[in-house]
């Protein structure tokens, strides 16, 4: 399975219950039966992973990160991979480290660079996440007077039949 965005952000509840929220740009693939429970991004996601005993694995052109079950920020670019944890804990494994990042500290990887640097986190991608959520109650005030009308209709066929059935 692939999603991709451009101009959009997009919301993605994988096989396991895990949720992805896609920031413009970006992409996930993933294989249908999520066995192994596995996504490949490029760009920049935020993740929600549901626990499970199995690894929950998010690969990138950088390296990988590694959960069992926790909410995180990935961004990557042609040269760099930031990994901004906001639960739990992840483990970050490039060509050159391997280490944990913690609730509250990001994690940059630079394409080149034999270290991982570890910041603590500005969250700056919950400007990103604010704009998403905008969108979607936007959407869902747009939504909301074509599904009421739709219910309208479902109460009237009912009433038909049921009458039809007298």
């Amino acid at each position: 399975m692939e999603v991709h965005t451009e101009g959009n952000y997009e919301g993605v509840v994988l096989p396991d219950g895990s949720q992805v929220y896609l920031n413009h740009h970006s992409s996930i693939s993933y294989q249908e039966d999520f066995n192994p429970r596995t996504v490949n991004l490029s760009g920049e996601a935020f993740f929600i992973v549901k626990s499970n005993e199995s690894i929950f694995t998010v690969a990138t052109a950088h390296g990988d990160i590694k959960v069992l079950g926790t909410e995180f920020n990935v961004k990557t670019t042609s040269d760099q991979l930031a990994v901004d944890v906001e639960k739990g804990l992840v483990e970050l494994k490039t060509k050159y480290n391997k280490g944990k990042v913690k609730k509250g500290i990001k994690a940059v990887y630079q394409d080149g660079e034999h270290a991982v640097q570890k910041i603590k986190s500005n969250k700056e991608y919950r400007k990103w996440i604010r704009s998403l959520e905008k969108d979607f109650k936007a959407l869902g005030k747009q939504l909301k007077p074509a599904l009421k009308e739709i219910g309208n209709d479902f109460k009237k066929a009912g009433k038909k039949i049921g009458g039809e059935f007298k």
